[in-house]
């Protein structure tokens, strides 16, 4: 099952986000329209959009407020997409050139910031302390977490908590937003916002230790972006992490060579079967699992519906998906 399978109960919705999302990065001067048409072609899963509308659908009915959010959450998640691509050096996003590759750091920095302007200045028409608030806090959290990473590269003593922890920050935080605005904004108590939130962090969580096993084990041309970008930054992922933990003391050091130093192409397959031996990647797919069924579970008292339906199904979706 797709995304858009998964979607089909706010199918109008999401058609009226999409439609919105590029109206509100028009450009007034046309010189830089080029650069909207590219990151037209970056339309992935538009899965934060829909967690706002889905959970949102699951409280109550939705308002005019959510296509307003769902569209400023998904700026500011493509806005990380470029800063990433940036930073990973990566040639490669959704089967295109990233923005990075196309037209260098300075430009491809400056429309990040852009669509996090375009995106805040949604939200300020909004009129909505705690949605100005909540976002804000978002992005803060989604930063911090790109920066603890960053400096514990090349670190074989991050453990499974401190991963956890950064990629809570760096990619789930988002998710949680996204579920907390739209049961928020359709009139949910703090009780159940903060059920539509738990459900997000869980689903945003199991997204990303997915992203990594596929970042060594996808297919690049089925993924559609840049592979192995995280051992070539020297980031620690939960496959790694366990690899290391697996080894005695004595065998990380030379462990860490292996991984982080030489060639990468020369040497992945030694990688690889490191990994597979110790059964790294798929003990990070049996915790991405684990997380998704308390996903499920976090969400198991609200009513049934058609809403609620998707939302498990997106659940497992992410640990099925290949891309």
């Amino acid at each position: 099952m797709e995304t858009e399978d998964i979607f089909a109960s706010i199918e109008p919705l999401m058609d009226e986000v999409e439609a919105r999302f590029y109206k509100e990065l028009q450009p007034q001067n046309n010189s830089l329209a080029d650069l909207v048409v590219h990151i037209s072609k970056y339309k992935g899963k538009r899965l934060r959009p829909a967690l706002t509308l889905l959970s949102g659908k699951c409280i109550s009915d939705t308002a005019p407020q959510h296509i307003d959010l769902a569209v400023v959450v998904e700026m500011v998640h493509t806005a990380t997409l470029v800063h990433d691509d940036i930073i990973d050096e990566a040639a490669m996003r959704r089967h295109v050139e990233s923005m990075n590759s196309k037209w260098g750091r300075e430009i491809s920095i400056l429309f990040g910031d852009y669509l996090f302007s375009r995106g805040f200045t949604i939200l300020s028409a909004l009129d909505s302390q705690i949605a100005t608030l909540l976002l804000s806090q978002t992005v803060n959290t989604m930063c911090e977490g790109e920066l603890i990473q960053l400096k514990r590269r090349y670190d074989v003593g991050l453990s499974e908590e401190d991963y956890i922890d950064i990629i809570e920050k760096k990619t789930a935080s988002l998710c949680a937003t996204s579920c907390r605005l739209g049961a928020t904004f359709a009139g949910a108590n703090h009780k159940l916002s903060e059920m539509m939130s738990n459900y997000g962090l869980k689903v945003g969580t199991a997204f990303q230790i997915i992203d990594d096993c596929l970042d060594f084990m996808g297919d690049e041309d089925e993924v559609g972006k840049s592979l192995n970008t995280d051992i070539k930054k020297g980031k620690l992922t939960l496959p790694l992490i366990r690899l290391v933990h697996q080894l005695p003391v004595s065998k990380r050091e030379s462990t860490k060579e292996l991984i982080f130093k030489g060639h990468l192409d020369e040497k992945k397959d030694a990688i690889v079967e490191l990994l597979t031996e110790h059964d790294a990647v798929e003990y990070a797919f049996d915790r991405a699992r684990s997380i998704v069924k308390q996903a499920q579970d976090v969400i198991a008292p609200l009513p049934d519906s058609q809403y609620k339906t998707a939302l498990i199904e997106l659940a497992d979706y992410i640990i099925a998906r290949k891309k």
